[in-house]
């Protein structure tokens, strides 16, 4: 796993556990290039396959964020919760929190027969990361 910040000033301690949920997501699952994200589009930690990729994972979530929040509440759906973009060779997923909570879980994966087992998974460990994402100043 790669301990790579975009933003600065982040607690050694906070990056060490975001990175060890991270890689319990990922040896849990088939999930691939997990990282955590502000929604302004800042990687704060993620894997090494996430690292291959860095410019999908910086303004791309956070513009999809964007204008999902926007037709959520535009729709009265309530706050958004989750991205999910089917690819022809997989999924995306994006996990988003609360309106409090200015960073999101970014993931992919390739099996669909797996997705609620994924998801399951995806939320768990953001709900865990949360309250250390919580100490960071975006």
């Amino acid at each position: 796993m790669s301990s790579f910040s975009e933003l600065k000033n982040i607690d050694k301690d906070v990056l060490s556990e975001l990175m060890r949920n991270l890689e319990w997501l990922e040896s849990s699952t088939d999930l691939e290039g997990t990282a955590i994200v502000s929604k302004t589009g800042l990687r704060v930690a993620s894997s090494e396959t996430a690292d291959l990729t860095a410019d999908i994972y910086s303004a791309s979530p956070a513009t999809l964020i964007s204008l999902g929040e926007k037709i959520s509440e535009g729709l009265e759906q309530g706050e958004l919760r989750d991205i999910v973009i089917r690819g022809e060779d997989g999924y995306t997923i994006i996990v988003v929190g609360s309106k409090e909570n200015d960073f999101m879980l970014f993931t992919n994966c390739k099996k669909a027969y797996k997705l609620g087992y994924y998801f399951h998974k995806i939320r768990k460990a953001f709900k865990v990361m949360e309250p250390l994402l919580s100490k960071i100043q975006t």
